[in-house]
């Protein structure tokens, strides 16, 4: 079975995306120097593109998966920037915890979101993965980014970028030197700059005051808590910190993922007959680039092929 096509129905589309680390280790398992590269990596998308590129709404997960929710101008910026984040998110993570080779268990599980009380939905659900999985009493004590704060109570994310390219242009200059000249060896610590990440409200709440979608933030955080109760045994915030991040769950509980977020069925529906002449639409101009035959256009809801892909900005 194919892969499905990277399609952005509309300018700033929410969606959800889904990383799994590979075999369910605990490769995300959190603790401050963990939590500032994360934050670091996607500050650092962020940097790369324009503010009406991408808008992050909220993040949450466990050891061994993360959900981000946001929303992307187009196929090829999503593309682009998920691509900057998990391939960094890869090498920053496998750095710090000793792990070589693949990273994500599978290509980005991108679903899309068609209105606002989908979004709602899933906002609710990605708040309540810790105590879901019983790692936590309370979505605000998980140990690791703090995206449940950030949101009710306006606590900045701030972590760090590592620049290796600089690091390792450092390390060429100190290696050509004599000897007797080199110095201190350049270090990661060198090349660390600060990065922030801002959260973008969502849509439905864009006119609202800070004070007021702080009220509203903490109604999803409470009703994720109600709807998914911790357990009466938690690992609690020390034991996670604790957990062996080579480590993998005994099972792993898994559900089909859906293709849509969306209220109604009707929703649902014209998604999926959209979607359907997208790749009938796509998949005509992809046989006629490779015929070399003029006159067909790739549709500016997909991404075109790498081939004929363009750096950002252009």
């Amino acid at each position: 079975m194919g892969r499905v096509l990277r399609y952005v129905a509309r300018e700033m589309q929410p969606f959800e995306l889904t990383w799994r680390c590979i075999q369910g280790r605990f490769l995300l398992r959190p603790g401050p120097e963990a939590n500032r590269r994360i934050i670091g990596v996607i500050g650092q998308a962020m940097r790369l593109f324009e503010p009406d590129d991408v808008h992050l709404y909220f993040a949450g997960g466990t050891c061994n998966h993360i959900h981000l929710v946001a929303a992307f101008r187009s196929a090829e910026i999503k593309a682009r920037w998920t691509c900057h984040v998990r391939t960094n998110l890869s090498k920053e993570l496998g750095d710090l915890y000793d792990w070589r080779g693949c990273h994500w268990e599978r290509r980005s599980t991108d679903i899309p979101i068609l209105d606002d009380a989908a979004l709602y939905e899933r906002l609710v659900y990605v708040a309540g993965q810790a105590t879901r999985a019983g790692l936590v009493r309370r979505a605000a004590d998980w140990p690791g980014v703090r995206w449940v704060p950030a949101v009710t109570r306006g606590e900045p994310l701030v972590g760090v970028w590592y620049d290796r390219s600089r690091l390792y242009r450092l390390l060429v200059a100190w290696a050509a030197k004599p000897k007797g000249k080199r110095g201190r060896r350049p270090v990661l610590a060198d090349v660390a700059e600060r990065r922030t990440v801002t959260l973008t409200p969502p849509p439905m709440w864009a006119h609202l005051d800070e004070t007021e979608r702080q009220v509203l933030w903490r109604e999803v955080v409470d009703i994720a808590e109600a709807r998914d109760p911790a357990p009466a045994r938690v690992l609690g915030p020390a034991g996670v910190l604790r957990v062996d991040p080579h480590g993998q769950p005994e099972t792993s509980k898994r559900s089909p993922a859906p293709a849509v977020h969306a209220s109604t069925k009707l929703q649902r529906i014209e998604w999926r007959a959209a979607y359907r002449a997208f790749v009938e639409t796509y998949r005509r101009a992809l046989k006629a680039l490779l015929a070399e035959v003029d006159g067909f256009g790739f549709p500016i809801e997909g991404c075109r092929p790498t081939c004929m892909a363009v750096a950002p900005g252009g």
